[in-house]
């Protein structure tokens, strides 16, 4: 395992612009390059509400950027809470009010990663919210720290994560620009792409961050 000063990639794996979520309304995907520039970030994961940016836009973003990348996943509103999807090929299967083991089916059946997000926080579509132990298996990470966790609940989510074998990870779930890179996840190697990603993140190659915006 690298020691911490190994961990100098810094993504950002929870972010929404207002291209595809109308939540985020101020938030121009125009304007990452230079937040993520300023913020000292190498990467930042584009996590709309239930929408998955098209291949061929992520592309365009990613055009002049240089030591840097930015990727696509989905946040997905299930019925059991909220959960960012990482590596999957596109929404096929993937729809609002699922259930978590269906998501966990799709998702291990590409190799994606599946994160549980905000876990003290649930939203839209979560009709029976899940306790830890009442998690399915196969969950690959929780994000620990971010825009919408309190940091006293920090330690309460670190303690689910050795609960269940999972990733402990961190993402800003920036819906304004400012908000972007308030928390983050350190890899010793920038993922080439989304598989790549995903397959750090199941591994546990990766560590979280927060610091302050």
């Amino acid at each position: 395992m690298p020691t911490m000063a190994l961990w100098r990639y810094r993504v950002d794996l929870h972010v929404h612009t207002r291209r595809y979520s109308a939540c985020a309304e101020t938030l121009d995907p125009g304007q990452l390059p230079g937040i993520m520039a300023r913020r000292g970030l190498h990467g930042v994961v584009l996590t709309e509400h239930d929408q998955m940016w098209p291949r061929e836009e992520i592309e365009a973003l990613n055009r002049g950027l240089k030591g840097r990348r930015i990727y696509r996943g989905v946040e997905v509103s299930s019925r059991h809470g909220h959960f960012l999807a990482i590596g999957l090929d596109d929404l096929a299967g993937i729809h609002k009010g699922m259930a978590i083991e269906e998501l966990l089916a799709r998702a291990r059946a590409v190799g994606a990663a599946v994160v549980w997000a905000h876990p003290l926080n649930n939203y839209d579509h979560t009709s029976h919210p899940l306790p830890p132990d009442g998690m399915p298996p196969g969950l690959h990470a929780i994000e620990t720290a971010g825009g919408r966790t309190r940091s006293d609940g920090a330690g309460r989510l670190l303690v689910y994560a050795r609960r269940l074998g999972c990733t402990p990870v961190a993402g800003s779930d920036a819906h304004a620009i400012d908000q972007v890179g308030c928390a983050f996840t350190r890899f010793a190697r920038l993922p080439k792409d989304e598989k790549a990603l995903a397959a750090a993140i199941i591994a546990g190659r990766c560590t979280p961050m927060e610091i302050s915006s």
